[in-house]
């Protein structure tokens, strides 16, 4: 076992460095990202004004010199594989700590973003438990910025105590000059104590170009304090310590990026004189106030700890920093701000009405964009349709949790008109645009794609059309009515039931293979994913989505429900089966990606969740826990020593060949629409704590194996303490419920702004 978690699983220690991948932490703020590994490694990005990766090879060292006996080791392990008397790391919510010990010096080396400015803060201090006093120096050394061709100075503020890189951005026309004066290219480095030596040149520190080896500046006790031109840049500190027996002491270095040599000066006098403990403290404050909005307590103790933290913390910075990108699809925007508005809802309507400005009156959104207003690139030039669904879907999930239906009557502009509209107007828009762009077997086209991009080839001709997005947008329309009933919109209402019926219709008509639901047809009417295609025959999407719409019933739903379980596997399930191995021109771009990876045949995570919400739709809660469970990082069948994976995020994939040696494992990647999924489903639909409109309804689906389960909530303002038992074994029914210890007859729960409820409720019958 290589860690577990820690802090009723707030934190995640590591006890040694050697992990089987790189374990890393990330830590952000609204303008600033970097990746702190379990030896301090990890590349560091600032958003503004322009996304950019700056630590130019993600190093951050350091080295510790006895300057008695000469002797030098790198309490983070890394570059010199310092092999240590003890060792952890741990990675919390807003920080990371490495403490390790040798030859009597105790290390402790922690990193953090503050909440605001492009910077990350190191803090180092080490205490003395030999028997002797001892003389140290202690080296930290920071990759920055190569300046490329058009070459870089780093050199030293005396004055201001502060190194610093620049380098002009590279630029080919002449007028582009002034659009790059504005960027962030100054790097620095500052201490929050005088330094002994500093050193500019990365050659003449380590001595030449190997940065793993032993640095010059290290064996010679002492840095050149010059600066360095056209090479690549660095910074690096050489600081001194008298330590007596016990005595403790360090050090805090802030390395980050800026404009000028101004905004470096500012920087400094705000963080040093505000205190780094408080920057920390401010840090740990914000991640329990985003914590507090709801915490589960259920019978497995990891997806306690993903829901109640890592979570939350995966949502938010998707959410808010664009998952480290400009260049995106608003699906990814959308799903995430859904997931976002389970921890905060205002933020997230903030994000879904800047996604919404891009529709047009028509009621088509784009669904590749570049977010910075740089020229559209690879696929911004194609034309994907199902970007109208996601903003029906999601909007609708917000107004949900924050259980205000007036924010449909919110006004938000159009990309081509001056005009103005209602939400509402927008969602309805968007489905008439939807439900009007249909083909030849009533099904809505598919253009270059829908949620699965890759699959570029059914409909480049614009006749190709797709099963799944059919699926979807009468899922949406489907959970939309309710709202429009509310708002006594009855010729919407007749409208959108009429819409939903020809959707249905042309869905069961067409797309029925026998034991599943066909993918779609492509350009010339021919059908694609069915039993007798060599590959590609089982698409999970088409099967996990005709239960959610409804489309599926009957023996249909029973065996769109086999389908989906004969994709399963100890990891989760297949997105499809068989896999590709070879390009196939109808299916287009998926064919061609690595068999197992992404959506050609992996576990794709995004794609298990929306299985785990079909199941508990058809009832199903003990599957649907299963597939939560296996698509956590912590799963027994495939734990972190088998997938590779430091546990607190959730991956984009699992490997999916079974065949392979690799199967199951994480694809490492920290970004992916999963998570807001994973949240809401597990919450509001396998426990069936649901924030609606109407107010707070209690409707679980667990296991039948689970005795019960807690949830504390904060809905709208009101904050709810619910206690779920389940004595007979049911996985759902709710056969009674007492509010503040009265018996309470519905299932939507009491409201009043400012209350504090506590709820029982009893399970394994039917509410009278």
């Amino acid at each position: 076992m290589y860690g577990q978690f820690n802090q009723k699983g707030s934190q995640y220690t590591i006890f040694t460095p050697k992990t089987p991948s790189r374990w890393s932490n990330y830590l952000f703020n609204d303008t600033y990202y970097m990746e702190a590994s379990q030896t301090g490694q990890g590349k560091s990005m600032a958003f503004l004004p322009k996304h950019r990766e700056y630590n130019r090879e993600g190093y951050k060292y350091f080295y510790i010199r006895d300057r008695e006996t000469g002797e030098v080791w790198c309490p983070a392990y890394q570059p010199l594989k310092s092999e240590p008397d003890s060792y952890t790391c741990v990675h919390a919510l807003g920080w990371t700590e490495i403490r390790s010990s040798k030859n009597g010096i105790a290390a402790c080396i922690r990193v953090f973003v503050p909440r605001e400015e492009m910077c990350e803060i190191w803090s180092v201090s080490l205490t003395n438990e030999s028997g002797r006093p001892r003389s140290l120096s202690l080296f930290s050394v920071f990759a920055m910025e190569n300046g490329g061709v058009m070459g870089s100075k780093c050199g030293f503020d005396d004055r201001h105590q502060i190194l610093s890189s620049f380098s002009f951005p590279y630029h080919v026309f002449y007028e582009d000059k002034e659009k790059c004066e504005d960027h962030s290219n100054r790097i620095y480095l500052f201490s929050d104590r005088q330094a002994e030596s500093f050193e500019c040149s990365e050659r003449r520190f380590f001595g030449g170009d190997d940065v793993t080896d032993m640095p010059q500046a290290v064996c010679k006790d002492g840095c050149s304090n010059l600066i360095a031109e056209s090479e690549n840049p660095i910074g690096a500190f050489q600081h001194l310590f008298t330590l007596e027996p016990g005595a403790s002491d360090g050090a805090s270095m802030v390395m980050g990026c800026t404009r000028t040599e101004e905004d470096i000066i500012r920087i400094k006098g705000k963080l040093l004189d505000r205190g780094i403990p408080a920057l920390l403290r401010e840090v740990e404050d914000y991640w329990e106030a985003v914590c507090n909005r709801f915490h589960v307590e259920t019978p497995d103790a990891d997806l306690n700890h993903f829901m109640n933290y890592w979570l939350k913390k995966q949502i938010v910075v998707q959410a808010r920093n664009n998952r480290m990108t400009n260049y995106c699809p608003i699906r990814n925007q959308l799903q995430d701000a859904l997931g976002y508005a389970m921890v905060d809802p205002e933020g997230a309507l903030r994000l879904m009405e800047s996604v919404l400005t891009g529709q047009e009156k028509s009621g088509y959104i784009k669904q590749w964009v570049m977010t910075d207003g740089s020229a559209p690139q690879k696929l911004c030039l194609l034309t994907h349709k199902d970007g109208p669904i996601w903003v029906i879907l999601c909007f609708t999930v917000l107004i949900h949790q924050a259980g205000e239906a007036a924010i449909l009557d919110r006004q938000v502009g159009f990309k081509d008109s001056p005009d103005t509209a209602s939400i509402y107007e927008h969602l309805l828009l968007a489905i008439d645009y939807m439900a009007g762009d249909t083909g030849a077997h009533g099904l809505c086209l598919m253009g270059h794609g829908d949620w699965n991009d890759p699959i570029n080839g059914p409909g480049r001709l614009g006749r190709g059309e797709s099963a799944w997005s059919t699926m979807a947008l009468l899922y949406c329309i489907r959970y939309l009515l309710p709202l429009c009933r509310l708002r006594g919109d009855e010729a919407v209402v007749a409208k959108l039931e009429a819409a939903a019926s020809r959707l249905d219709t042309a869905i069961n008509d067409t797309c029925w293979d026998g034991a599943w639901y066909v993918a779609g047809f492509d350009d010339d009417g021919v059908a694609f994913g069915t039993d007798r295609d060599g590959e590609g025959k089982l698409f999970l999407n088409t099967q996990s989505w005709a239960v959610m719409s409804g489309c599926a019933r009957g023996e249909r739903m029973m065996a769109c429900l086999a389908a989906m379980d004969r994709l399963d596997t100890a990891c989760g399930p297949l997105l499809l089966e068989p896999a590709f191995s070879e390009w196939n021109p109808r299916w287009g771009r998926i064919s061609i990606k690595l068999a197992g990876t992404t959506e050609n045949g992996s576990i794709y995570c995004h794609a298990s969740m929306f299985k785990a919400f079909a199941d508990c739709q058809a009832g199903r809660g003990g599957y649907a826990y299963e597939t939560i469970r296996k698509t956590l990082p912590t799963n027994p069948e495939n734990p972190p020593e088998r997938n590779l994976q430091v546990p607190i995020f959730v991956p984009n994939f699992y490997f999916g060949l079974k065949d392979s040696p690799n199967f199951g494992q994480s694809s490492l990647h920290n970004t992916t629409g999963t998570v807001g999924w994973m949240l809401w489903t597990t919450l509001e639909y396998l426990l069936g704590i649901r924030s609606t409109v109407e107010g707070l309804v209690v409707d679980p689906c667990i296991p039948k194996e689970w005795p019960g389960f807690s949830v504390v909530k904060e809905f709208r303002k009101a904050r709810y303490r619910i206690e779920v038992e389940n004595p007979q074994g049911s996985s759902s029914g709710v056969a009674a419920i007492t509010v503040n210890g009265e018996p309470w007859k519905e299932q939507v729960l009491p409201y009043a702004e400012g209350s504090h409820y506590d709820v029982r409720v009893l399970l394994g019958g039917k509410l009278s």
